[in-house]
């Protein structure tokens, strides 16, 4: 009897370890498979972005003051007018350029090697995300990274200001006097003819060759500053009378000056052509219709909007004649829609 007793408190402990086994073994079943971690693969770097070389802005600004004569003096600031002007479009409007470049490879870096990309935690690609968008913010026009061009953009419209109003003071233009030492000086209003007689000069309206000499001798590259200069302004030789008359707001003297009149107005009219395109690129070109072997074109090379609202021009006006190229640039701007650019003076 008490080895009958025994075998059966045997068999229940083995029953009882058999179906603990199996029950561990239908619940191990039932669990889901949970794959082993996997290490993330780094996360790409951004794209270097583009600097700006502010070191190269032309410190030229004052040096008209170590120059006596006014029209020396007037030459001197345009030629750091047509500096400054260069650096503008070969510096910072190719920056600017870069800079939406930049984002657009932000934006794709996230596109294409992350979002989405199941080798990287959602939560990796939401900080991923984050970040690309805060650089990609901070390099908007009004963005942290963008600040060194907002400071040399707005020396680069004070210094041109300035230098257009330091070239009327010197030059009489924009309702300032014509300098005494310039309205003293006699000017040449004879020339020897070819048998000795004198004869008088062209008229001041009439373009001639030797003036745009004289012109470019006394005023050194006029450029854009000189659009608006008055008739009256002695020593330009007559230059300033050409662009008094109906083309003086869109056309410069250094072009201007080799004109006849119907060529200044086809000049004209290429230059407006093209600021009516307001697209960076615009070309509109002309023919002379009085002349052989004269022509040229108006091309905008840069648009921007100034902080008081009024939208500029940079434009490059080209004059062909008898093969020889003059290259001229002029800044045009105009307050608000509507309204006709005309050259910044």
């Amino acid at each position: 009897m008490a080895a009958l007793r025994q075998i059966s408190v045997f068999a229940v402990i083995g029953a009882l370890l058999l179906a603990g086994a199996a029950g561990a073994a239908q619940g191990e079943d039932d669990k889901a498979y949970v794959p082993p971690p996997l290490a993330e693969p780094p996360l790409p770097d951004f794209p270097a972005r583009p600097q700006l070389d502010t070191a190269s802005y032309p410190d030229c600004r004052e040096a008209y003051r170590q120059i006596d004569a006014p029209f020396d003096k007037a030459a001197a600031i345009s030629r750091c007018t047509v500096a400054i002007d260069a650096y503008y479009n070969d510096r910072m409007l190719p920056y600017r350029e870069a800079m939406i470049r930049y984002q657009d490879a932000l934006s794709s870096l996230y596109s294409t090697r992350v979002g989405g990309n199941m080798r990287y935690s959602a939560a990796t690609q939401d900080r991923f995300y984050k970040q690309v968008m805060a650089e990609h913010a901070a390099s908007d026009p009004e963005g942290a990274n963008l600040a060194p061009y907002r400071a040399i953009e707005a020396q680069y419209q004070t210094d041109r200001a300035y230098l257009a109003d330091r070239f009327c003071f010197n030059t009489g233009c924009n309702g300032y006097p014509v300098p005494a030492a310039v309205a003293a000086a006699p000017g040449p209003a004879v020339a020897e003819g070819r048998n000795g007689d004198d004869v008088k000069r062209a008229d001041a309206g009439k373009a001639e060759p030797r003036k745009c000499k004289k012109a470019r001798k006394r005023g050194g590259v006029i450029g854009g500053l000189i659009g608006s200069v008055a008739g009256s302004a002695a020593g330009l030789d007559g230059v300033g009378t050409v662009l008094a008359g109906a083309f003086g707001a869109v056309l410069v003297g250094e072009i201007a000056c080799q004109l006849d009149e119907k060529e200044q107005k086809a000049a004209a009219e290429a230059t407006i052509a093209v600021t009516k395109q307001e697209e960076v690129g615009a070309t509109a070109k002309w023919v002379s219709p009085t002349r052989e072997g004269v022509s040229g074109s108006s091309t905008i090379t840069a648009l921007n909007t100034e902080p008081n609202g009024s939208k500029c021009l940079s434009i490059t006006d080209i004059a062909i004649i008898e093969g020889e190229e003059t290259r001229v640039s002029k800044r045009m701007c105009r307050k608000k829609a509507g309204e006709p650019y005309s050259i910044m003076a």
